[in-house]
């Protein structure tokens, strides 16, 4: 029977694995299985258990929001949060059986709880007010219905005074609180007990093997928002003592002890060539007092640490990088973009020497191991699915990593329908000659096809060959696809990346352009029938593409920037443009000016759409209505679609339908435009 093409409403039968962790005895893998209700327009997150070595999997919790599932160090309960009426609320579920009990009742962002040794209490993530644990529900509802009339009138007025006043995808801060770590006991009688300083925010904790001492993520700065510099905190529980770990100039997290306790391992920077710095990881020695100055334990040199690929299937994950140790300790091991994949990577601490475990076209963005470390589990993306869990026994010094398939999520999907396979290509662009990577898809049939350049956002970022759901489409539809990693992507090292620093639309222009020129020579496209688009920086290089280039019949940007100096005063991280550009827009508008691509707009012919969050706080709307209005003036092609309730991240995470509907959007622009 044949195979027919992917199509926008497909995205509603994908079923994903998010956030992984394992039993300490490694009988089980748990992870947070995701879907899609389309009658409800909403997601079903629930918590999956596999059995390590039979595979059979059963649902332990039944959502309809539950995340960041955590098992107890002695194997007896599992912790997660569930949302509901937009509420976080932890709760700790018996293996032994039986109901899941609360251990929060707050009005609160709740999130990542981290068991202390012992499995009697843990530690959660949460925002307090002056380090205040939050009333019960109960007690605010109370209060507000005793409010007066002008209390409960003006309580939605905001009053701002930081710069760092909102965040996509959350919305309006509360900048007046500050995020805590709280300690939750399972006796009742124990009340919650914060540990944490309440005069800055802290987060991604990680406690010592003898839970007396616990590390944290800190920006102890006076202002935290012009100067984002996060520091490693060291606080001893017991005598309440505290130790600034690191510099207070850099930008350092995921901090991790060994399994001896004699070290605290972490990644960080500091900021050499600002946000395009490489991370690195460092560690410092724990004593009984105050820890050991930091030392350089891995400085990687073609990649970078964590998952830095982008697709439109997986919502954003986990920002923290995992480490995971050999049972002897003697290496280390974390997840490595490099050259278009995400890979293990090794690091020997005897040899100091680093080499990859896994190999070919992979993208891992989950992993953990159990107590012993002998068992693994991880999160797994390639050509063919958007996401399965992985398990593998680790043997102390292996050649490559042996994966077993635990999961098979999407394989009734994938069995009906048609996948190009990625061609990878590498090219040149001038005057660097840098080698850099590409990829396309070809039409099923008799072409030449029309092709469409696609860019990522960042753009300090990094596509893969992995399954995306938006470039299958189109290649479904007839439309050949080209994306390629310019200078300014993550995974190839910190000069890469740079070299793109305070002069986007130069280097990376001509990088994108090369790639296209490099797929056309293989004569599989058209070339009088080509087409951009991206989003975000993508969006920007769209927008900046149709104005300096005729080469192209249409255009797609979504969220993109447009104007840099109104970005830098809307944006929830505008303010930190100076980063980029080494001033502001008062001191040198001319510079901010001619970094936007509305500068070039009376150049621009390409029938453009325009997609946009209405939202969207990190590219807000404003810059897509700038553009619109220029364009409509001039009296050229140009079409703007808003999408309401949206955020920046609607391809990836936006509501279900809505994410539909910006496919078909997308792919009958560019048929229309380009058949």
């Amino acid at each position: 029977m044949a195979r027919r093409p992917l199509t926008p409403q497909d995205l509603l039968r994908f079923e994903l694995p998010e956030t992984i962790t394992i039993h300490p005895s490694g009988r089980e893998i748990y992870y947070v299985h995701q879907r899609i209700d389309p009658d409800t327009n909403r997601y079903h997150r629930h918590i999956r258990a596999i059995g390590y070595d039979t595979r059979a999997s059963r649902d332990l919790t039944a959502g309809p929001s539950d995340r960041d599932p955590a098992c107890s160090d002695d194997g007896r309960h599992l912790a997660f949060v569930r949302t509901r009426d937009d509420v976080d609320t932890v709760f700790v579920l018996p293996f032994s059986g039986g109901e899941p009990m609360a251990l929060t009742q707050w009005d609160r962002d709740v999130s990542h709880p981290l068991w202390m040794p012992g499995g009697n209490c843990l530690i959660v993530e949460v925002a307090l007010d002056n380090g205040q644990i939050p009333e019960s529900r109960e007690h605010q509802k109370r209060r507000k219905e005793q409010a007066t009339p002008q209390e409960k009138f003006t309580e939605d007025v905001r009053i701002i005074d930081r710069a760092f006043y909102r965040l996509d995808t959350v919305g309006y801060l509360h900048t007046e609180r500050h995020r805590q770590l709280v300690a939750l006991s399972l006796n009742p009688d124990d009340p919650p007990r914060r540990l944490t300083d309440a005069r800055y925010s802290h987060d991604q904790a990680a406690v010592h093997p003898d839970g007396r001492r616990i590390a944290a993520r800190s920006n102890r700065q006076a202002d935290p928002d012009r100067n984002p510099y996060e520091d490693i905190v060291l606080l001893d529980l017991t005598s309440g003592q505290e130790w600034v770990v690191t510099d207070g100039r850099g930008s350092y997290g995921s901090p991790v002890f060994s399994p001896d306790g004699e070290w605290l391992y972490f990644f960080g920077h500091q900021y050499p060539l600002g946000f395009y710095s490489q991370t690195k990881l460092y560690r410092a020695a724990i004593t009984a007092g105050a820890p050991g100055k930091p030392e350089l334990v891995w400085d990687p040199e073609d990649g970078d640490f964590g998952n830095e690929s982008v697709d439109d299937l997986r919502a954003h994950g986990e920002f923290r990088i995992p480490l995971l140790f050999s049972p002897g300790q003697e290496s280390l091991f974390t997840i490595y973009s490099t050259h278009g994949t995400v890979q293990i990577a090794q690091w020997d601490l005897v040899n100091k020497s680093m080499r990859l475990i896994t190999q070919g076209d992979r993208v891992v963005y989950g992993l953990t191991q159990n107590r012993t470390r002998t068992r693994w589990a991880l999160l797994e993306a390639d050509q063919e699915s958007p996401g399965n869990v992985y398990s593998a026994d680790f043997m102390d010094h292996p050649d490559h990593l042996s994966l077993r398939l635990a999961t098979d999520l999407n394989r009734p999907l994938l069995n009906e329908v048609q996948l190009f396979k990625p061609q990878h290509f590498t090219f040149q662009s001038e005057p660097l000659g840098d080698a850099m990577d590409g990829w396309f898809l070809v039409p099923s049939g008799v072409g030449p096809w029309p092709l469409v350049l696609e860019v990522h956002g960042g753009p300090m970022a990094m596509y893969t060959s992995s399954l995306f759901l938006e470039f299958q489409m189109l290649a479904g539809a007839g439309i050949g696809v080209v994306w390629t990693n310019p200078h300014g992507s993550r995974g190839y090292g910190e000069d890469f990346s740079a070299r793109i620093k305070g002069a986007w639309g130069g280097q990376d222009f001509r990088d994108v352009m090369a790639g296209l020129d490099a797929a056309l020579k293989t004569k599989h496209f058209d070339e009088k029938r080509l087409g951009i688009a991206g989003g975000s920086y993508g969006g920007f290089m769209t927008n900046w593409a149709i104005g300096h280039s005729d080469r192209f019949q249409a255009a797609v940007s979504m969220r993109s920037v447009v104007d840099e100096l109104s970005f830098f005063g809307t944006s929830d991280i505008g303010y930190l443009d100076d980063w980029e550009w080494g001033t502001t827009p008062w001191q040198d508008p001319h510079r901010y000016w001619e970094a936007s691509p509305l500068m070039s707009v009376a150049k621009m012919h390409t029938p453009l759409l325009l997609i946009h969050s209405e939202e969207d706080w990190r590219c807000p709307i404003g810059q897509a209505e700038e553009l619109f209005q220029a364009l409509k003036w001039l009296n050229r092609e140009v079409r703007f679609v808003r999408f309401p309730r949206e955020s920046h991240e609607l391809s990836r995470s936006g509501k279900p339908w809505h994410r539909v509907k910006r496919l078909e959007l997308i792919r009958d622009w560019l048929q229309n435009h380009l058949a």
